[in-house]
Formats: C-alpha cells, structure tokens, sequence
C-alpha cells in the first residue's frame, strides 16, 4: 500500500533497513516519497546498471494473477484490449493516490498521538479509502459506464484488472526504492490482497449491474476491507503478523467462493 508509517514519512533516509520483513513494508514511505529514493538511486545505478530483471519480477505477480483471474470466465471472456486498458487505468492512479495519501498524513489527525488510533485512522481514512475510491472510479468511468460489465464474472475481472494494475506499479516502486525482498513479500501478500479487493468491488458492482443495488457499495466494501489489512500490516507486534496471515487466508476463502458463484453464473446478463 503506498503509505508509510509517520516516522518513515518524517525521515525517508532510514526506510530502506528493517529487521523483519512485514515491519520493513511499515517504513515504507509514500509514492511521492518512494519516488524521491527511486530518483536518487538512479544515479548509483547508472554506473552499475540498475537489474531490470528485478523490474520484471516486480511486475510478474500481478500479471500472472491478471492472467489466472482472466481464465475464470470461461463463457465469454471480455476482450483482452479492454481488461489491458483497465490494467494500465489502474496502474495511472497510483502517483494521484500517492499525492492524496501524503496530503492526508500530513494534515489529518492531528489530536491523534502515535499508537492504534492512528495506525487505524491511517489503515482505513488513508490507505484503504483512497486507493480503493480511485481503483473504484477507474472501473466505474472506464468499464461500467461503457456498458462492458455485463455478467457478474465480467464485474470481478474489469475491478480485479484496475487492483492487480495499481498492485504492479506499487512494487516496481518497492523494488527501486527498497530492494527486491520487500517486492518479494509484497507478492505474498499485498499483491494477492490488492486482487482479491478487487473482486470484492466487482462482486458489489456485479449487485449493481444485476440487482440494482447501490454503486456506492462497490467503493465501500474494499475500503473497509483494505483498511482491515493495512491496520494489520502497520501494527508493529508479532500478533498483528500472525492476525495478517489469518486474515488473509480468509480473504482468500471469500474470494474464492465469489469467483465460484460468478462462474455459475455467466448466464445472468443486466
């Protein structure tokens, strides 16, 4: 996610150290920040020759489950230029996230000393809010509004799209700023995670389209479900790693049930 914990934020020199791997992804800065440290060490790695392998294996995650969840629609698979199209939307959005993010660490909570009310405020109001508005946004203008989501499957693959575009431009910038072990973790969990709150969206847009339940459920749901994450993921304690992992593994489940039921039924058009 592209946050950073407040001390991060304050002093962008020290997050590139860490002593466990899920307490480096919480000094991880935010995009604006991530892209100064990408910037400086441009210069180190002109004289080296930055591996682009390791920008290739940054992206490889997210388009191997781009491609996995693509396979799930079976019946009539959505043209391949227009999921791309919403892949790369998704992946725009993450430099305007980034701005917004810092914007809100920088002015929001102030009456907030530092400890699980901030973690939390900043898991849910930050993090979780923004980034899954603006993902939100890209498939409503860019897939809903043009009349391409259709049958439930074709909801969860167009939001599943814009997440895993978003999660692909987030670790590129990990592994540029950060190495590749947090790149490398991150395609454990926050890459898995930013596509299974994609299909919670397009579960809810699939109401949407199908039910004419409110819209605004599908910008709603994967905030409150991304802020739960990223509240596990900011938390510094071993609890909170062991709650992540569980709360994961649950996700998972959910996801996995929704792509089932989706599958059962292409046949429901709007």
């Amino acid at each position: 996610m592209a946050i950073s914990w407040a001390n991060a934020l304050k002093n962008p020199e020290t997050s590139g150290s860490f002593t466990h791997p899920l307490a480096h992804e919480r000094r991880i800065v935010s995009t604006p920040a991530i892209l100064g440290m990408v910037a400086r060490k441009r210069k180190h790695h002109r004289r080296e020759g930055y591996p682009i392998v390791y920008i290739a294996l940054a992206l490889l995650p997210a388009l191997l489950l781009l491609t996995w969840l693509y396979t799930r629609d079976v019946w009539h698979p959505e043209p391949k230029q227009s999921v791309y199209r919403i892949f790369l939307l998704g992946a725009a959005v993450v430099l305007p996230a980034g701005l917004l993010e810092r914007a809100l660490l920088d002015t929001s909570f102030p009456g907030l000393k530092n400890g699980w009310k901030v973690t939390v405020a900043t898991a849910f109001f930050v993090a979780g809010m923004v980034e899954e508005f603006l993902k939100a946004s890209v498939v409503e203008r860019g897939a809903l509004d043009k009349g391409l989501m259709r049958t439930r499957i074709d909801c969860i693959v167009y939001a599943g799209a814009a997440a895993l575009g978003f999660a692909a431009v987030e670790n590129v910038l990990y592994v540029t700023s950060s190495g590749f072990t947090t790149a490398l973790l991150r395609s454990v969990t926050a890459v898995p995670a930013h596509m299974m709150f994609g299909i919670l969206m397009g579960n809810e847009f699939a109401h949407h389209v199908l039910e004419g339940k409110s819209r605004g459920r599908a910008y709603v749901i994967p905030a409150l479900a991304h802020g739960a994450y990223d509240s596990f993921a900011l938390a510094e304690s071993w609890l909170a790693d062991v709650l992540l992992v569980g709360y994961l593994i649950f996700l998972l489940e959910v996801c996995l049930r929704i792509l089932d039921r989706a599958a059962t039924r292409t046949w429901r058009w709007a």
